[in-house]
């Protein structure tokens, strides 16, 4: 679970410094996944499903129309 001061800094940040935070998250994504052995495109999407998921943090950024 993510810190709640984590949460509200992170929702105090504009938009470029977000970005910056996905794209360095996403790198540490790419090099664990790298270290592992390769995921199946079924696991790698049941493994992304909760962060996608209705209520969740990254919801928030999702165009709705």
């Amino acid at each position: 679970m993510i810190e709640p001061q984590i949460l509200k800094a992170i929702k105090q940040m504009p938009n470029i410094e977000r970005i910056r935070i996905i794209e360095f998250t996403l790198g540490l994504m790419r090099e664990e996944m790298a270290k592992d052995e390769q995921l199946s495109l079924k696991e790698a999407a049941e493994l992304m499903r909760p962060f996608y998921a209705e209520g969740s943090e990254l919801t928030e950024f999702v165009d709705s129309e």
